[in-house]
């Protein structure tokens, strides 16, 4: 695997440029906005069943050129692209859940070794699945089936590009005790990055809150670091792949996981999390803020407001924030 160091983590940030409901006017305006505020790298979802509806030996021409087109975009404006490779086409499946994963792995592995060939050089990587945890994302949260879709895909995604870095599907919150299941499944060896969703389980508790044990803070991160170097994977960085504050008033009873804070304390918290990832977690690389823009797409005002911009795409303070802790990178 080819490491780039440097002097602090990478900020990077969601993009969801395969969702339909976006224009490719709007794709452009928003790569235009990220590539303003310095911003290198985005994490950018595909869909398997996008690429291969029909069967596990053919690819739908219209799928793939729009993958071709999205990060051909990406790619022009000075940014590389992590790949999240996910949802299950239904004859991998029996026709179940597009969240199920497939029966038998090697179909997934077989697709993921013919994008990685496709798209080598193109990408820093490939992150197999998405919050494989949550029953939400992956049906049965169950580590062990997970691992046997890590254990195909790895050598697959090596095979299509030998320098590729393949990343450990994050985890919704600092969740150690669910890898520390998949490690005991067999997940050591099959992965080049760890990767967590270090959201705050009240949601508008600052990044510097204090670890309380559970997976609900950021600074939990600390036990997913001591269980990788327990594991031997001392040599490996964490990525968190989704973090962020959503902007929004919150009305009465509003449960803690959907609180929303002010558009200035998002921008003061970007800020204070990255500081606190530069001071105190110097084996996390990289930092993906979700989301790019505040969309109406997402279910509910909570998930709605993420954006480093508004729905409108005008600015707002927490991309000000962003463009203020992106670094260029240090080569040693």
């Amino acid at each position: 695997m080819s490491t780039e160091y440097r002097q602090d983590p990478e900020f990077g940030s969601q993009f969801h440029g395969m969702w339909t409901s976006y224009t490719d006017e709007e794709r452009e305006h928003l790569l235009d906005r990220l590539q303003e505020a310095n911003i290198r790298t985005v994490r950018l979802d595909v869909s398997w069943a996008m690429l291969q509806p029909n069967d596990g030996t053919s690819y739908d021409q219209w799928g793939v050129d729009f993958v071709d087109r999205v990060i051909g975009m990406i790619n022009a404006h000075s940014m590389t692209p992590l790949i999240t490779l996910w949802l299950t086409p239904g004859w991998a499946n029996g026709g179940q859940s597009d969240r199920t994963l497939p029966n038998d792995p090697a179909d997934y592995a077989r697709a993921a070794q013919w994008a990685a060939q496709r798209y080598a050089g193109k990408v820093i990587g490939w992150e197999v699945w998405n919050e494989p945890n949550l029953e939400d994302f992956m049906v049965g949260a169950d580590p062990a089936a997970y691992v046997r879709l890590l254990q195909a895909a790895y050598p697959a995604l090596k095979a299509g590009d030998p320098t590729t870095t393949v990343v450990f599907g994050g985890v919704s919150y600092n969740d150690d005790e669910w890898i520390r299941a998949a490690y005991d499944a067999g997940a050591q060896g099959y992965f080049d990055v760890m990767a967590t969703h270090p959201y705050m389980g009240t949601a508008d508790s600052p990044p510097s809150t204090p670890d309380d044990g559970t997976k609900w803070t950021l600074t939990h991160a600390a036990a997913v670091r001591q269980l990788m170097e327990e594991r031997g994977d001392q040599d490996k960085s964490l990525w968190f792949t989704e973090c962020g504050w959503s902007s929004h008033d919150n009305e009465p009873g509003t449960p803690s996981w959907a609180m929303g804070v002010t558009e200035e304390l998002q921008a003061q918290y970007l800020s204070e999390m990255m500081e606190v990832t530069r001071t105190t977690m110097p084996w996390v690389a990289k930092v993906y803020w979700y989301a790019e823009r505040d969309s109406e797409a997402e279910g509910g005002t909570h998930n709605q407001n993420y954006g480093l911009v508004r729905a409108d795409h005008s600015v707002k303070p927490v991309l000000t924030a962003a463009s203020a802790v992106t670094v260029p990178p240090v080569a040693v």
